[in-house]
């Protein structure tokens, strides 16, 4: 009979420990990151402006995890992602692997993204708002 009821108790705390374990909540930081790492892959297009004059340069930016490629007529480049971020379950950004050190905040709605960096490397490389190439 111990061991009936020993092996009934095994049992019994065993569900509970499963059931329970099935309804922490995930971390709101992870989940924001996960959305925004979905929801900017692949390929979009914006206006570079230049600091220091009127014009402008239409690029193609394409993300993936790891890396963000910028290319248009003069600007060509590729830069590793090292790490996301986000505070809050909010604001997701991403640090670069370029000689600052850049963090670049990205925010994705729909077919609209917007970029803000601090550096003068994001600054000079990025566009502030894109469109999802089609």
């Amino acid at each position: 009979m111990k061991k009936v009821l020993f092996f009934a108790t095994l049992v019994a705390c065993s569900l509970m420990i499963f059931s329970c374990k099935g309804n922490t909540p995930s971390d709101p930081n992870a989940a924001a990151i996960a959305k925004v790492k979905a929801d900017a892959q692949g390929a979009w297009v914006g206006d570079i402006k230049s600091l220091m004059t009127d014009d402008k340069e239409t690029v193609t930016v394409t993300f993936t995890e790891k890396k963000i490629t910028v290319v248009g007529t003069k600007t060509n480049e590729n830069v590793n992602i090292t790490d996301w971020k986000c505070v809050d379950g909010v604001e997701v950004w991403v640090t670069l692997d370029d000689e600052l050190k850049s963090a670049l905040y990205v925010a994705v709605s729909g077919d609209q993204m917007v970029l803000r960096g601090n550096s003068s490397y994001t600054l000079n490389v990025f566009p502030e708002t894109l469109t999802r190439k089609k």
